[in-house]
């Protein structure tokens, strides 16, 4: 990659990262035109892509990285895999996390990818066992901690769905998934509450 090149991939990618999703997209449209075989800003225009709703555009950018490394760079693969987790297909995208997986098995996100899709498919012990799988790959993968909760407000144990919910809050005090941890936090203390009245 050509270093004016290089310097707007290093440009977006620091947007991107910052969360100025919006203006990250013309520096990796720049770069796809200068470097079309180059898979990483396919990839990287993918994600901004996809955190700007743009789903359909986004899955393009991520065959596209997939195409360019023959399927080799796992993140493209899950990053797929969650377009069709969004659409609700989600054989589909138990299929593209799997294939990631046997490139990157030891990927926290990839794990925490398929313990939604489990979930998603009613295989509740597949997705808590993924999910802590995720976190022991990768314990700043805080988002695997609502997911937790999620599973054991369906398992009834909302004191555990307490204790998901503090450890997602401690790692990611304003993450995206805020307002659904506060959610599982006031039906875990209704539970609580119910429980012991009951008990009284």
């Amino acid at each position: 990659m050509p270093n004016k090149t290089a310097r707007a991939f290093e440009k977006g990618t620091r947007l991107l990262v910052k969360g100025d999703v919006e203006a990250s997209v013309p520096y990796f449209r720049a770069v796809i035109e200068q470097v079309p075989s180059s898979y990483r800003p396919y990839h990287n225009l993918g994600l901004a892509l996809y955190r700007l709703g743009q789903f359909d555009a986004a899955a393009q950018s991520f065959q596209k990285s997939i195409d360019l490394t023959n399927g080799s760079f796992a993140p493209s693969l899950f990053g797929l895999s969650m377009i069709f987790y969004r659409r609700a297909d989600f054989l589909k995208a138990e299929s593209f996390i799997q294939r990631g997986l046997l490139v990157a098995p030891d990927s926290g996100v990839g794990n925490y990818c398929l313990g939604l899709v489990q979930y998603s498919l009613g295989h509740i012990s597949d997705a808590e066992r993924s999910a802590l799988a995720a976190l022991k790959l990768d314990p700043s993968e805080a988002d695997a901690h609502v997911l937790l909760a999620r599973i054991h407000e369906r398992q009834n144990n909302p004191s555990a769905v307490l204790t998901d919910v503090q450890a997602y809050l401690k790692l990611a005090p304003n993450g995206a998934l805020h307002a659904d941890a506060l959610d599982l936090v006031h039906r875990a203390q209704q539970d609580m509450s119910r429980l012991s009245a009951s008990l009284n």
